[in-house]
This record gives structure tokens, C-alpha cells and sequence, in this order.
């Protein structure tokens, strides 16, 4: 429930917040926009070495890709603009027993030079740096827990595993409607995995767990000033 207000909040406060800075240089003055932002988009992983166990073990695969939800905040001047952005996304996928939930929570941080800022458009391009959590649960899907009987050794069907995984990568962006108390920009971006997100789980050891290594991923995202 207090996401939901939060993600309403945001929702509300990103039309009606709105700063600009002038600062004075030896060029004349100069502005400094900042900004909140809400906007959806997607992210498609080029494969999950997990996939292998998983199919392995007759259970339906994690989905390659999958919506994302993006709340941010941007700072733009007329060189520069960076972006603080908060995402999550979600998948599931099943068969007639079993299924599977991802879920992803991701930090990222943008640093772009506009290589074009007027009035109606702007075009941008630099890097992002991203750290992801993903949470997978693997179930089956007759499962029955007992309330009268709690005891784990006797409730089983339910596998619960997590990576964290760090990205860098190149990105454009591209500010597609620019109005006064509107403006509508697209991301783009292609983020190398740079750690190896093995497989961990809070509730048990794993063994014969698997690594990440080249889980690499295109992003691109719409969002709304």
C-alpha cells in the first residue's frame, strides 16, 4: 500500500515540480532545468544462463523480455543532462504444474552530452551505469500450505533465489515533444553485465549454481517531464 501512495505522489508532484536555475557566466547567463519524471518502457535480456537448469528440469523458462516502470529525476543544462532513475519490472511465465516469477529492481544512473538542444528537440548521448536486483521464484503450481502444520521440513514446493548484477553502457536520448510544462523523451540504451550475478538464495545454500556472465541487455524507455 505505501507504494502505491508513493508511486501516486510521484505521479502528481512530477507535473506541478519544476526548477530552473540561472547562473551567470563570462557567455551571459545560463540555465539549469531540473525535474521529475514517470515513464514505462522495456527491457530485453539477450538470454539467462539459469534457463539451462531451469529447462533441465521441465519448468518454463524466464521471459527475455519484460515491461519496466521508471521514475527519475533529471538535471539538464545546456551542455549536459543526467539522469537519477528507479526501475522495476516483472515477469512470469508457467506450464500446466509449474511457474516462475521475476522480479527486478534496478538503479541507474545517466551522464548524457546534448549534442542538439533547441527549443522542440533535443538529442543527446553518453553512458549509463546501472546495479540490478533480481528476485526468482519457482513454484509449483499445486502447491498447498498447511497453516496447522508450519513446520518447513514438511512444505516443499517453492525454490527462492536472487542475483545482483552490475551494467555499463552506451545510450541516446531523444526528446521527442518539448513544451513548457510538457516534455516527452525517449531512452535508448545497450548495458553490459559487469559482474557475474550468481545465483544466491536468503533461505538455503545452492550449490551447483550458475553465473550471469554476459547477461547483457537492451533498454529503452519512454518518459514523461
Amino acid at each position: 500500500m505505501r507504494k502505491i501512495y508513493l508511486i501516486a505522489a510521484l505521479f502528481v508532484f512530477q507535473f506541478s515540480f519544476g526548477q530552473e536555475e540561472i547562473t551567470n557566466t563570462s557567455d551571459g547567463p545560463k540555465m539549469v532545468k531540473f525535474d521529475l519524471y514517470i515513464g514505462v518502457g522495456g527491457v530485453f535480456y539477450n538470454d539467462f544462463s539459469i534457463n539451462e537448469k531451469i529447462r533441465a528440469s521441465s519448468m518454463p523458462e524466464i521471459r527475455e523480455a519484460m515491461p519496466e516502470f521508471l521514475v527519475g529525476f533529471n538535471v539538464l543544462s545546456e551542455k549536459f543532462s543526467f539522469d537519477t532513475e528507479f526501475a522495476s519490472s516483472y515477469s512470469k511465465n508457467k506450464n500446466s504444474s509449474s511457474q516462475n516469477k521475476l522480479t527486478s529492481f534496478s538503479t541507474r544512473l545517466r551522464g548524457h552530452y546534448n549534442f542538439v538542444n533547441e527549443s522542440k528537440f533535443l538529442f543527446s548521448g553518453g553512458i549509463n551505469l546501472a546495479y540490478s536486483r533480481n528476485d526468482l521464484n519457482l513454484y509449483s503450481r499445486d502447491n498447498t500450505i498447511n497453516l496447522n502444520d508450519l513446520n518447513p521440513e514438511n512444505n516443499s514446493g517453492h525454490v527462492s533465489l536472487y542475483n545482483n548484477v552490475f551494467y555499463a553502457g552506451p545510450s541516446v536520448a531523444f526528446n521527442l515533444k518539448r513544451k513548457e510544462k510538457l516534455s516527452i523523451r525517449m531512452n535508448v540504451g545497450y548495458e553490459f553485465a559487469f559482474t557475474n550475478g550468481k545465483w544466491k538464495s536468503d533461505f538455503a545454500n545452492v550449490s551447483n549454481t550458475v553465473k550471469e556472465n554476459g547477461q547483457n541487455r537492451l533498454m529503452v524507455g519512454v518518459v514523461f517531464f
